[in-house]
């Protein structure tokens, strides 16, 4: 009696043992069919300008961005958006001093596009939607002379480093006219440009 108690026992827990076994590489498979998702802060330096035939001065002027970005990726391509915050000089032609000098705040999102091509370095593109909240010439407020929306095309290329670091550089190409026309004389249209270089730290 006790010989078949134990051979039933013993019976059960290999019974159990083999359907562990076989389970753990259907749990590994699916947890590898899952895409990645990482999360994190990010900061930098924006070089921007508002690119015109006769208002403003075409030169790059130094500001700051940063925010918080989350992306899922899987293989080798992926999705990335954020939220960013940067500050914007504009050097408004023929006036000296300090006031020539447009200090501005945007709020940009935007939502790129991942490949990548090596190992630890993505190639990013996508659209980018800004928003225009603050415009300043010294304590004036000069925001009611832009367009608070602006839609930009963004191309760069960012790379995943080890300790959770990130660091890349983008390039961002404005389409809309900026310009609201209502300053006098000031017909020409207004679109930025700008270049941004960052780093960052992935949470995920």
């Amino acid at each position: 009696m006790k010989q078949t108690i134990l051979l039933t026992v013993l019976s059960a827990f290999l019974l159990f043992s083999v359907k562990t076994e076989a389970q753990v590489p259907v749990v590994s498979k699916v947890t590898k069919a899952l895409p990645k998702v990482t999360l994190g802060l990010k900061l930098g330096a924006n070089f921007q300008e508002l690119n015109s035939s006769s208002t403003f001065d075409n030169s790059y002027k130094g500001g700051i961005v940063g925010g918080v970005f989350v992306g899922v990726t899987k293989n080798k391509i992926g999705v990335q958006v954020e939220g960013l915050v940067k500050t914007v000089k504009y050097t408004v032609k023929g006036l000296g001093g300090s006031s020539n000098v447009i200090n501005t705040m945007y709020i940009d999102v935007p939502v790129l596009f991942e490949y990548k091509f090596v190992p630890r370095l993505w190639l990013q593109v996508g659209p980018q939607f800004s928003s225009l909240s603050s415009a300043k010439n010294g304590s004036t407020d000069v925001k009611s002379s832009f367009n608070t929306s602006d839609f930009s095309g963004v191309l760069g290329l960012q790379a995943i480093l080890p300790v959770h670091i990130v660091a890349g550089a983008r390039y961002l190409m404005g389409f809309s006219d900026m310009n609201n026309h209502t300053v006098s004389g000031a017909t020409d249209s207004w679109k930025n440009r700008s270049f941004q270089i960052y780093v960052g730290y992935r949470f995920l």
